[in-house]
């Protein structure tokens, strides 16, 4: 009888130390788990999506959420997304639609009938153009855009912006951050202006 409550009281003394240590391992994978999901930077498919293109076929009314570097969340819209040829990184967006949501409260949005992506660069490339709008109220067409999307900046070519004060052009331009939480709108390289006095004075 003495033996059997000298074992039972070891069981007792080993549960004590081993469930806490357990709990801590659980608690742990869901910390892990849950900081890779809320945290990673860029865009990420699911496995199940990646398949799917690794095996050339092609994602129908896909939707991608992600965050840029500074934390601000990106939303990318498109009716279709496929292989370009053989390649599993790169792939051919369809009808595509996206909108930066960034930290100063500005947003900006961009859509293209057709875009390249390249999963691994995380950036997408308007090569036969697009449109863009931004909250302080510019509308643009352009003829090339380039968006890094972890970055949340753009660049391109051939732009032709019509905003609060009349409209501008420029063969180059780029939205960037100003080392603030700001982004500017800069034209760059044969830039014209042709202000709408009208407005101005509203």
């Amino acid at each position: 009888m003495a033996g059997r409550r000298s074992s039972y009281s070891r069981m007792v003394a080993w549960l004590k130390i081993l469930l806490p240590l357990i709990a801590l391992g659980v608690l742990g994978t869901v910390f892990l788990f849950n900081s890779k999901d809320t945290f990673e930077i860029g865009f990420t498919f699911s496995r199940a999506d990646l398949d799917s293109l690794e095996q050339g076929s092609f994602l129908k009314n896909p939707e991608i959420d992600g965050i840029t570097t500074k934390g601000e969340p990106f939303h990318l819209l498109a009716d279709e997304i496929k292989p370009l040829d053989d390649s599993t990184n790169l792939v051919v967006i369809t009808n595509m639609r996206t909108e930066f949501r960034f930290n100063s409260g500005a947003w900006a949005k961009v859509t293209a009938s057709s875009a390249l992506m390249d999963v691994a660069a995380q950036t997408v490339w308007f090569e036969t153009g697009g449109q863009m709008e931004t909250s302080d109220g510019n509308v643009a067409v352009v003829e090339t855009l380039h968006l890094l999307m972890a970055l949340g900046e753009l660049q391109g070519t051939g732009i032709v912006a019509d905003g609060p004060l009349g409209q501008i052009s420029a063969e180059n331009f780029r939205v960037e951050s100003n080392g603030t939480e700001n982004r500017v709108l800069w034209f760059e390289n044969n830039v014209r202006m042709r202000y709408d006095l009208q407005n101005e004075n509203e």
